[in-house]
């Protein structure tokens, strides 16, 4: 019997030697200190710090005296009394975390900026996964989206998102494209993008650059050595601000055109 309760005891959390001297108490009721040592085979040098800490944890009363004495305090009121010292540890270990927390803060107010993030991924032969992530991107969106394509990749996007982009413009997000004048828009789809975003054309765009929100970007392009196309994506403030410079410069030599008729010269196939 012993044993077993000392086995739950431990899996309580209770030491060895607390654990054997609670059963010896269960056993025997109030007793002093040599007579748990004893009855428990707790070593006597041991045997006031395991019954010490059984005080404190609400397992033992104890009785003043010469000697001491220690009782055991009922199972189910000894549980309750042990959950609410554990409560008590877990409450002041996370007021320390937290004051830790305060100083390690204060410590790196003038800290340096952690390195940026950088998250790439390639696709390829697969013009659709291009496609997917260029909805993905615009849908969380939440600032600004920014184009540099062709024709026919700009006719495929508005065709595969448009609700996606006049949702985002409804929410304010600035939304700009720069068109290559190597190609034809068809009618409708540009009078209807004319609605959401603000178009620029330029004479000849190679590769197409996508930037969503200060820090995305992807660019798209036929792989000249497979059969398919490649898209990469990647988070970079720094590949960010120098594809915006690339951008505000197409943008600036821009000019404002409705579509272009049809018969105009175009290009093959193409990739968003």
């Amino acid at each position: 019997m012993e044993n077993k309760t000392s086995m739950y005891l431990k899996e309580l959390g209770l030491s060895e030697y607390e654990a054997h001297a609670y059963a010896c108490l269960l056993q025997r009721g109030i007793s002093t200190a040599q007579e748990v040592s004893d009855g428990a085979d707790v070593p006597q040098p041991r045997v006031y710090d395991a019954l010490d800490e059984l005080a404190q944890k609400g397992f033992v009363n104890v009785q003043p005296g010469r000697p001491k004495k220690f009782g055991p305090v009922d199972p189910d009121a000894a549980i309750e009394h042990f959950c609410e010292f554990k409560q008590r540890q877990y409450d002041e270990e996370l007021s320390r975390v937290e004051r830790l927390g305060e100083q390690l803060t204060d410590t790196l107010e003038d800290r340096t900026r952690p390195a940026e993030r950088s998250e790439i991924c390639w696709t390829y032969s697969d013009r659709h996964r291009i496609l997917e992530k260029l909805c993905e991107l615009t849908t969380t969106a939440t600032s600004e989206i920014r184009m540099i394509t062709t024709p026919i990749s700009f006719e495929r996007i508005l065709n595969h998102h448009v609700e996606d982009l006049a949702q985002k413009a409804e929410e304010g997000v600035s939304i700009q494209a720069v068109i290559s004048d190597d190609g034809t828009v068809s009618g409708s789809i540009y009078d209807r993008a004319e609605e959401i975003m603000d178009i620029r054309r330029v004479e000849t765009i190679e590769g197409r650059i996508y930037l969503y929100d200060n820090g995305h970007v992807l660019v798209a392009f036929a792989a000249s050595d497979t059969d398919g196309y490649v898209g990469i994506s990647t988070t970079s403030d720094t590949l960010y601000k120098t594809q915006s410079q690339l951008f505000d410069l197409l943008w600036k030599n821009g000019r404002k055109a409705s579509y272009r008729p049809a018969g105009a010269a175009q290009t093959g196939d193409d990739v968003a």
